[in-house]
């Protein structure tokens, strides 16, 4: 079976950057700590301050490869409804030094979840809206982060497996907190469950092995990041995450799958899951947003039009799988 050739697989090649980004509001869990620990009391007390009717982040996302460059800058909304909404752009530059030439995108794009069903992604091409479904991984961790249910916010904080307080003042606290790698997955697994209830036969298969793949990298690596909350809101100030080993991880999972022969790679693809796995860095940057009227995301009325197309990115695609010779 050729890695990319299948709709469902090749549509997640496309959106594993959206995926990451929602990867950056995992600041709810991983690992279990002892109940008398100091720095575990100093999260918990935290994160369970963090329920709201609506809660808002700014997010800055970026990913460096050999040959490109994504940014991505979004603002992400949870509702009380329990919806999920992102607005923001893609910023690629494609860079291909053999032929002395650079490529620069501009890309509006919207995100929506609804309940725990999967995200549907927008992104806007020649003036025109078109979107994609996608399971797994990117609803999995959008069901996390958006929740205010108490028992799955006391879920999350089972999952954190260190909390070190860095300072601790009367206006802030900034906390260097390790998530669980197997824990997260397995939070995960449970939560995307339902993301894939429309998919059956080959389509569900293959989204599910591209989700267990995401899992596997996701256990075997613990994920650290520095939290910052004003006090006494403990509201989120800054959390800054670098996501590097996981994506390194996921592609070097498939290129060792695929010397066992149970995938195939392209020439293309075998150098960009090479260059993604040994050569890039994939970093973000979030920051509290004070819910307001005029600064809520707002969905542009010409999306009602917007038609399901899984191709609306093959252009970046095509640039991913030309990867500059080293």
């Amino acid at each position: 079976m050729k890695f990319f050739d299948k709709l469902n697989l090749r549509r997640c090649a496309k959106v594993a950057a959206v995926a990451a980004v929602s990867g950056t509001l995992l600041f709810g869990g991983s690992a279990t700590v002892s109940a008398d620990s100091a720095g575990m009391d100093a999260f918990r007390e935290a994160y369970l301050a963090q329920m709201k009717n609506t809660r808002m982040v700014d997010q800055d996302l970026t990913l460096i490869s050999p040959n490109f460059h994504l940014d991505i800058d979004s603002k992400a909304q949870a509702n009380a409804n329990g919806s999920f909404m992102m607005s923001g752009e893609l910023s690629w530059t494609y860079t291909n030094l053999k032929r002395n030439y650079s490529t620069n995108s501009h890309i509006p794009f919207y995100i929506e979840q609804q309940g725990d069903a999967e995200l549907k992604l927008y992104v806007q091409r020649g003036g025109r809206w078109s979107y994609m479904m996608l399971p797994g991984l990117p609803a999995g961790i959008a069901t996390i982060w958006k929740t205010s249910d108490i028992s799955m916010l006391s879920q999350n904080v089972d999952v954190v497996k260190d909390v070190e307080v860095l300072k601790d003042t009367a206006d802030m606290r900034v906390m260097k907190v390790t998530l669980d790698g197997q824990k997260i997955a397995a939070r995960l697994e449970k939560n995307a469950e339902s993301s894939f209830a429309k998919l059956s036969g080959d389509a569900l298969n293959e989204q599910r092995e591209t989700f267990k793949r995401w899992t596997t990298a996701i256990s075997a690596n613990d994920i650290t990041f520095s939290w910052t909350v004003n006090k006494p809101d403990f509201e989120t100030v800054t959390a800054v995450f670098d996501l590097t080993q996981i994506m390194q991880a996921y592609c070097r999972y498939v290129l060792d799958e695929a010397a066992a022969g149970r995938v195939t790679l392209t020439d293309e693809e075998r150098d960009l899951l090479d260059a993604m796995g040994y050569y890039s860095e994939l970093r973000s940057y979030t920051t509290h947003v004070k819910p307001r009227d005029d600064i809520y995301v707002q969905f542009p009325s010409d999306l009602a039009g917007a038609r399901e197309n899984d191709h609306a990115l093959d252009d970046v695609f095509y640039e991913m799988t030309t990867v500059v010779q080293k």
